[in-house]
């Protein structure tokens, strides 16, 4: 009999889904998922994918692990190392990096499955209500929602986990535990461990009718989630969102828009608190600027009368060391780098360059009398993107400045680095995504 609830397995069948694929930590829930699907013979093609955080001392362990269990399943398996920001909330940060890291692996037709099961489903609830949510009714973990070019399906969301442990020993399945989990300072294992016991002994089936019923509240989660997207239709701009718009909602209205907008970007919710900072930045009538607030991964950047939610630079390129120059795509939160063979462009055999951000200041490319960061809000490039526009540095000075085309402004290079008359070198720019 398979883990699998027969729902779950006709919406894994259905036509658009090409290639499934299991986000695999190694631990119980993930494993049970993991071998119930690959005794399904009516089923797409399955894969899996681990995410290395780097964060304990097994964690390489667990990835040889996962790379073992797929091998004898005849699993193909694909790893992902993430650098984890150690600033804020570390289990948010995980977090946002490992989804980040699906998102990028995902493409059309695939379905990403992730073992989240109804415990899990019920302490995410009252997690919520803890944090101050319930504008939308309660609410858990998504079953199904878009991520990258891809989908995002959690298929065990009304399986007990006491199914899952019974399936793993009746299958006698290896799996590792990560001793994370037991750390009672990350808030969602103070609830596990500490709460839902009391819970469990006093009111036995808690978990089961809290998962219910956020389940039955998904219908009033769906309406608010409909006009929240409705509003931030009529809010857009060519830039971002209009920020008179927003300021003409009412207050619940408005709030509804940006938790709509957050959850559909960051696929997590922001609490109250979070919420109300936010609409307090994006909607004051003071007038300063640029203005902006990091929330769930993401950051919200106001400036003149748009505003916009991008994702945060990723930790990987806040190094003030910066990166080798090369033809890669390089993702810079909400914009890319991207790079291609131009005439004029940058010289090709230019050696120790470095991109780097944060340093546009007082500096002028060799050759040009104009200070960078003047021709950047003579063009009103938003601050965000002047945050994630990154310079070409060798030995401290600037060589080249990538093309924001989206404003005007063609790539600089500056004296004497720029490939030779009638010969091909590099031609970069920044475009937002």
């Amino acid at each position: 009999m398979s883990l699998l609830p027969e729902t779950a397995i006709q919406a894994l069948s259905a036509p658009e889904v090409e290639c499934l694929i299991v986000g695999l930590s190694g631990g119980l829930d993930s494993m049970a998922l993991l071998h119930s699907l690959a005794q399904l013979t009516d089923r797409p093609p399955l894969k899996a994918i681990h995410i290395n955080h780097g964060l304990q001392a097994e964690a390489d362990v667990w990835q040889a692990h996962c790379e073992i269990i797929c091998a004898g399943l005849g699993v193909a398996l694909m790893c992902r190392r993430v650098e984890v920001a150690v600033s804020g909330s570390l289990e948010t940060n995980a977090r946002v990096a490992r989804y980040q890291a699906f998102a990028e692996c995902l493409g059309p037709g695939d379905c990403l499955l992730l073992a989240h099961h109804q415990q899990d489903q019920a302490e995410t609830g009252l997690f919520q209500v803890l944090r101050g949510h319930g504008a939308m009714g309660l609410l858990g973990m998504p079953q199904a929602r878009a991520l990258g070019l891809g989908q995002l399906y959690r298929p065990l969301l009304d399986v007990p986990r006491a199914v899952l442990e019974a399936y793993v020993e009746t299958h006698k399945l290896k799996y590792v535990s990560d001793p994370s989990n037991t750390d009672q300072s990350h808030d969602r294992n103070f609830i596990r461990h500490a709460i839902t016991p009391l819970l469990d002994e006093r009111f036995q089936g808690w978990s089961n009718r809290l998962a219910r019923q956020i389940s039955l509240d998904e219908t009033a989660r769906s309406l608010l989630a409909a006009l929240g997207r409705e509003d931030l239709l009529k809010l857009q701009t060519p830039g971002g969102y209009s920020v008179e718009g927003l300021q003409q909602l009412d207050r619940d209205r408005a709030l509804n828009a940006l938790k709509t907008q957050l959850m559909d970007t960051a696929g997590a919710a922001p609490s109250a608190g979070q919420l109300r900072v936010c609409l307090r930045m994006l909607a004051s009538s003071q007038p300063q600027e640029p203005k902006n607030q990091a929330v769930l991964g993401h950051e919200y950047h106001r400036y003149r009368n748009e505003f916009v939610l991008v994702p945060a630079i990723p930790a990987s390129r806040q190094d003030v060391s910066g990166w080798p120059f090369g033809p890669a795509p390089v993702d810079l939160g909400g914009a890319v780098l991207a790079s291609d063979w131009h005439l004029g462009g940058i010289d090709a055999g230019l050696s120790g360059c470095v991109w780097a951000l944060g340093q546009h200041g007082q500096k002028c490319l060799k050759g040009h009398n104009k200070r960078i960061l003047d021709r950047l809000r003579e063009a009103k490039v938003p601050y965000w993107v002047r945050q994630r526009l990154p310079l070409l540095t060798r030995n401290g000075e600037v060589v080249a400045i990538p093309a924001l085309p989206e404003w005007g402004l063609k790539q600089a290079v500056a004296e004497g680095f720029s490939a030779a008359k009638n010969s091909a070198g590099w031609r970069v720019s920044l475009t937002r995504v």
